[in-house]
């Protein structure tokens, strides 16, 4: 890691509180685990730019529904002389009131990472005991770009939000890229471990216009989006990252679904679980403990796909597009050499498509959370989200459909079933099995999810009176 630059020169207040100097290198402070060695050339490594890291507040603004004094971090090459491009990073939920030096540990590795590859990063702090504190969100990345002018290039910009701050990076993609034409020179928003959307807090109902489908399909063409779900996560419902997906209005060849698979390796875990990417957060296997810790997937998930997604949006090499939108390119889903398992990268994505639901393990937040605010606007938010009916399916076939309950279903496809699993609609799993031959014994409408024996898989939709 490169050391924090000490800043001698410019020392100036921004929104009441000055530069603070960090004596301290941040490579002795990310400790790095496992027997995979992280990346240290091309795409994912860190770069040669001296970083310098400043804190900053903004003052509570109640017009733009931000009751709480925003606190953050900016991070920028040292030797920045013009605007140039920034990301945006917005946090999970949880994170308030954290000191100074905390916010570092959280904020520090990717900061670091941006930075010394020649861009500035921009990340805030939740500081109010509610979760709905999207007006700040919005308020601190204007008020940036307009008192960092000097660094900061309105018209390159990227959003990468994590849990909670997914939604309010898909938000503020949609608000700011079309309302004010941010990131018309190359723009990106990467939505990670959460499917939510949020838009004001006080008056969502307002802004309820981006959250129907036609407003989802207003992000504009050339946007660069991912959506990235981990395979174990059991806080956030996949259905709700799918739905956004499917109807996120950016064509197939700008936008790409990951779903990124956990691994074991000499007795080491990779998890893939929510917190997969929280640096300074709460511990992988999903206990509230918080570490400090580095391992391969840091970088071949985190590092490469940001380092991919700024290059393919502000740079010029095409490899850079092969690794983050290759579309199933070996560049995008080999990691560590094929020492990591691949990730499932998909334009059709499917909740199967989760080990999380396919074993049952469940979601600690369901699809209808009043958070959610897509089911307000959309029936299918939480329920089809347009299943192929059985006889658009060619690989497999089911029958007798509709069928009576407790009759025999027999399934036949042309390629082998590892395991069928069938749900209700509203996503509880009622049976699980290894056979072709299953009896449903209550009535309803339902949806089954089956995976074959070559890793691909596929959902459809059967009705028993």
């Amino acid at each position: 890691m490169l050391s924090l630059l000490l800043a001698k020169k410019n020392l100036k207040l921004i929104y009441g509180l000055g530069v603070i100097l960090l004596p301290m290198f941040l490579s002795a402070q990310w400790a790095f685990e496992g027997p995979i060695p992280p990346i240290t050339s091309g795409y994912g490594s860190f770069g040669s730019d001296s970083v310098i890291n400043e804190f900053f507040s903004i003052a509570p603004d109640s017009t733009s529904e931000c009751d709480d004094t925003i606190r953050g971090i900016i991070s920028y090459p040292a030797n920045i002389n013009q605007a140039t491009p920034v990301v945006f990073t917005l946090p999970g939920s949880g994170y308030q009131g954290f000191s100074d030096s905390t916010m570092l540990e959280y904020f520090g590795f990717y900061h670091d990472f941006i930075a010394s590859n020649g861009y500035v990063a921009v990340s805030m702090q939740w500081n109010n005991s509610s979760w709905g504190v999207w007006g700040c969100a919005h308020k601190m990345v204007t008020e940036m770009v307009k008192t960092r002018s000097h660094i900061i290039d309105s018209t390159r910009v990227g959003f990468r939000g994590y849990s909670w701050g997914a939604g309010a990076a898909n938000w503020l993609g949609l608000s700011l890229f079309t309302d004010r034409n941010w990131g018309s020179n190359g723009r990106f928003v990467w939505a990670d471990a959460g499917g939510n959307f949020v838009g004001w807090n006080i008056g969502w109902p307002d802004d309820i216009g981006r959250q129907t489908d036609s407003g989802l399909a207003a992000m504009p063409d050339d946007v660069l989006y991912f959506m990235t779900l981990h395979d174990m996560d059991n806080t956030f419902d996949p259905r709700m990252g799918i739905d956004l997906y499917n109807f996120m209005g950016v064509p197939d060849s700008n936008k790409e679904f990951y779903v990124i698979k956990g691994d074991t390796i000499n007795n080491y875990i990779y998890w893939a679980t929510h917190f997969t990417l929280g640096t300074y957060s709460q511990d992988s296997n999903q206990f509230y403990t918080y570490i400090t810790k580095h391992d391969a997937l840091d970088y071949w998930y985190g590092t490469r796909l940001l380092h991919a997604a700024m290059e393919t949006a502000w740079g010029t090499d095409p490899v850079a597009r092969r690794i983050c939108l290759g579309n199933g390119d070996s560049l995008q889903t080999i990691w560590a050499g094929g020492q990591l398992r691949s990730p499932i990268v998909t334009d059709t994505p499917w909740m199967t498509t989760f080990d999380s639901w396919n074993s049952g393990a469940g979601y600690m937040s369901p699809c209808e959370v009043t958070w959610n605010m897509r089911q307000y606007v959309t029936a299918n938010a939480c329920f089809t989200l347009d299943i192929p009916e059985i006889e658009e399916q060619n690989q497999i076939k089911l029958f007798p459909n509709p069928s009576e309950a407790g009759q025999t279903l027999e399934i036949k496809a042309t390629k082998e079933i590892e395991h069928i699993e069938v749900f209700t609609y509203s996503g509880e799993s009622v049976l699980f099995s290894t056979k072709n031959k299953v009896e449903i014994y209550k009535s309803g409408n339902y949806i089954m999810g089956v995976k074959f024996n070559d890793g691909t898989s596929t959902a459809l939709k059967f009705i028993v009176n």
